[in-house]
């Protein structure tokens, strides 16, 4: 995670590597995701690379590998709580890979990232990619992504986790809980125990899209709830509208019980609008930055000013995407003091912000 700091254990038939922050204490959709990410033990049998999914979040992947002595970018991989899924096929062959995960779109509030500090090239659809440099050049999105020590010739997994550590079992659970809050759902706790509230919600659910109320997590069950949380965070939320020519990079910023988080950055095309913040807005007062950049990805002069959207407000960012928790110290914790605009709600479930 980008406000994180990076912790390494080594045991035999495996590594660890833990991503979290010291203010993400607790997993509610206002909090920043703590990012735990194990890589598990190696054994002959179905020798692939694969990832699994033990958080409450559907997560969208990629991993980056050297090939031909050239490096390699490839996602986008979805995976649903509780799964896994072969990424690479075949034996492992490199001593090192990169990956990278991010929730979906169809999760209330913020993007959750799990995140390092190696920069590889994406694109938002499937991607393959040759070479990690010049990314923007190229016409390329980048991600920061983490390194993987894996052990050649046997089959290796990485596992996306929470702190709560939740087993294979209880994330498949906790990721239907959340996707029922996200679909407004309340008195629902994301604890991964499929209790009386969680069933009756789950059954609540299926009726009321006209299917046998089973109570059963399936497949389709995350596809149905998927489908109607995306129809959901439609109607709610923070929308940034890019009214000009050029390309617009944004950052939201938001407060949260746990302290301020500042989150980007949002690709915005000329004449399009985009979900800055998925969900029901819960403040009166969300904070934004914007920049306009030419296709050499430097910012547009306007007369005598570059075009950018801020203000008298301060939060962290860096130059690829981030989620950073907390506004002060930016430069001491190695990220870009930045100054954002506030926006004034009016305490509203939905708000659009226009950049003219």
């Amino acid at each position: 995670m980008s406000s994180g700091f990076q912790q390494f254990v080594k045991m035999k038939h495996a590594n660890v590597l833990d991503f979290f922050s010291p203010r993400a204490l607790l997993l509610t959709l206002a909090t920043v995701l703590v990012c735990f990410i194990g890589l598990s033990y190696t054994s002959p049998a179905q020798a692939d690379y694969r990832f699994c999914n033990h958080t409450s979040y559907v997560l969208s992947s990629s991993i980056s590998f050297e090939k031909d002595k050239e490096w390699k970018s490839q996602g986008w991989y979805r995976l649903l709580p509780g799964s896994c899924r072969a990424i690479l096929r075949g034996k492992i062959k490199n001593e090192t890979y990169y990956v990278f995960a991010q929730s979906v779109d169809e999760h209330a509030g913020g993007r959750k990232y799990f995140s390092g500090s190696e920069r590889f090239c994406s694109v938002p659809g499937d991607f393959l990619i040759t070479g990690r440099t010049n990314c923007t050049a190229r016409g390329f999105d980048s991600n920061d992504f983490t390194r993987v020590e894996a052990k050649i010739g046997a089959k290796w997994s990485t596992t996306f986790m929470e702190p709560r550590a939740f087993s294979q079992k209880q994330a498949k659970t906790a990721g239907v809980q959340r996707l029922l809050t996200d679909n407004n759902y309340q008195n629902i706790k994301v604890d991964g125990y499929g209790g009386r509230s969680t069933q009756r919600a789950i059954m609540a659910f299926q009726r009321s899209i006209n299917i046998n109320p089973t109570g059963k997590i399936t497949d389709a069950l995350f596809e149905a709830l998927l489908k109607s949380a995306q129809t959901h965070q439609e109607k709610t939320g923070l929308n940034i509208c890019n009214k000009t020519d050029f390309l617009v990079w944004s950052a939201v910023g938001y407060e949260t019980a746990d302290g301020d988080i500042s989150n980007g950055w949002i690709k915005i095309e000329p004449d399009r609008c985009v979900k800055a913040i998925k969900g029901a807005l819960e403040k009166r007062y969300y904070y934004t930055y914007a920049e306009a950049v030419d296709s050499n990805g430097i910012v547009v002069r306007d007369g005598n000013r570059d075009l950018m959207w801020g203000g008298g407000h301060t939060f962290c960012t860096k130059t690829t995407k981030f989620e950073i928790n907390g506004r002060s110290s930016c430069q001491d914790r190695g990220f870009t003091e930045t100054d954002f605009n506030q926006i004034d709600t009016g305490e509203t479930e939905t708000w659009t912000l226009n950049l003219e």
